[in-house]
C-alpha cells in the first residue's frame, strides 16, 4: 500500500479523535530512554518529536547536557547520576512507569504509556547492560507500548533484546536494517533491507510493524506493506530519524495503531523534509525539522480539527480540567 496525503488524512480521521476531547492525557504519555556522551542530543530530539506529534506529556530518561537544558522547559527530565545513563536510573523508571498507567486509567484519558528506547543510546559504553535491566523492568510492567529506534546492537543478541522488550514499532536506517537481516550490503547503493528479510525479522522478533527508513520508506506489518516515497534525500542526515522515532512514539501514545503509527509518522517526517529543503536546500538544521511538523500534521488532522471546532461551539465540555 503506497502512503500519500489521501491515506495520511484517513487515518488521522478514523485514529486520533481521542485527543480532540480535551481532556488531559487523551493525547498520551512518552517516556524517552536513551543518551550517552557520545550522542547527547538524541533522546531530547524524539521527546519534542513526540510533542509535535500529539503527546501531552513528555519525560526523558538520559544523561544530562546542553540538550537537556534546551529542551527542559517542553519536557519532564528524569534524575539520571552521572555523565551516562545509570542502572539504578532505569530501575527507577518501574514505579514512574506504573503511576503514570494509573494515572491515566484513573481518569480515563484516551491516551496510553509509551516507552521509546534507543535514540542516542549506542554510545553508551555499557549499552548491554543498560538493555538487560530494561528489559528485566519490562518484564515487571507489561502496560506501557512501547517504540525501538535502533538495532540495539544488532545480529541475535539485537533481535533477542527486541523480543524481549516486547515492541509494538521497530524503526531502523539503512545500517541498522543490514545489522539484524544481513540482507543489504553496505557497499551497494540500492533498495535496502528486502521485504521478505524484513518480514522475517518481525516473526522472530514478535513486532508487529518493522521500518526500513531510506528512499521509500517501508513498513512491514503482518497483513500488509506500507509503502511511504514521501522524504527527500537530505532526511538521511543524523538527527531525523530521532525526530521520526518521537513522532512514531507520539502517535502510538494516541493509541493510532503500531503499523499505521509508524506509516504516518514516515509520512509526516518525510513531507516536513522535503518542504525544508526545498524552501533552505539540504543544510537544514534538525531545530528547523521540528518548526517545520505543525503543517504537515495540521494538514492532516484537518477533519479531526473541523470536528472540534464544531464540538466547542455547539456541546461545551463537562466536568473542567483534570488535574494532575
Amino acid at each position: 500500500m503506497t502512503v500519500d496525503r489521501a491515506w495520511a488524512r484517513r487515518t488521522a480521521a478514523t485514529h486520533l479523535n481521542g485527543a480532540a476531547q480535551g481532556v488531559k492525557g487523551d493525547g498520551g504519555i512518552v517516556i524517552v530512554v536513551g543518551g550517552s556522551q557520545a550522542y547527547g542530543a538524541p533522546p531530547y530530539l524524539a521527546g519534542l518529536g513526540a510533542l509535535r506529534a500529539g503527546a501531552h506529556r513528555v519525560y526523558v530518561l538520559a544523561p544530562h547536557g546542553p540538550a537537556a537544558m534546551a529542551a527542559g522547559l517542553e519536557m519532564h527530565l528524569l534524575p539520571n547520576p552521572g555523565p551516562e545513563l545509570q542502572l539504578s536510573s532505569v530501575k527507577d523508571l518501574l514505579p514512574l512507569s506504573g503511576h503514570l498507567s494509573d494515572q491515566l486509567a484513573r481518569t480515563g484519558a484516551a491516551g496510553q504509556l509509551v516507552w521509546l528506547i534507543g535514540p542516542g543510546l549506542g554510545g553508551h559504553p555499557a549499552a548491554r547492560s543498560v538493555l538487560e535491566a530494561l528489559a528485566e523492568a519490562r518484564a515487571a510492567e507489561s502496560r506501557p507500548a512501547v517504540v525501538i529506534d535502533g538495532s540495539l546492537g544488532g545480529g541475535e543478541s539485537g533481535i533477542d533484546f527486541i523480543a524481549a522488550l516486547n515492541a509494538q514499532i521497530l524503526l531502523l536506517n539503512r545500517v541498522e536494517a543490514a545489522s539484524l537481516t544481513d540482507s543489504c550490503p553496505l557497499a551497494e547503493r540500492g533498495p535496502g533491507a528486502r521485504i521478505e528479510d524484513l518480514t522475517t525479522l518481525a516473526a522472530r522478533a514478535a513486532v508487529p510493524a518493522v521500518t526500513a527508513k531510506g528512499e521509500v520508506d517501508v513498513v512491514v506489518a503482518p497483513e500488509t506493506v506500507y509503502r511511504v516515497p514521501a522524504g527527500h534525500p537530505s532526511l538521511a542526515k543524523s538527527s531525523s530519524g530521532d525526530v521520526l522515532a518521537g513522532v512514531a512514539a507520539g502517535l502510538l501514545a494516541q493509541r493510532v495503531p503500531s503499523a499505521q503509527a509508524a506509516a504516518l509518522a514516515c509520512y509526516l517526517v518525510g513531507t516536513t523534509g522535503r518542504r525544508l529543503a526545498a524552501r533552505t536546500g539540504p543544510g537544514w538544521l534538525p531545530s528547523e525539522l521540528l518548526d517545520a511538523l505543525p503543517h504537515p500534521v495540521r494538514t492532516v488532522h484537518g477533519s479531526v480539527l473541523r470536528r472540534l471546532a464544531r464540538h466547542q461551539i455547539t456541546r461545551p465540555i463537562q466536568g473542567g480540567l483534570h488535574r494532575w
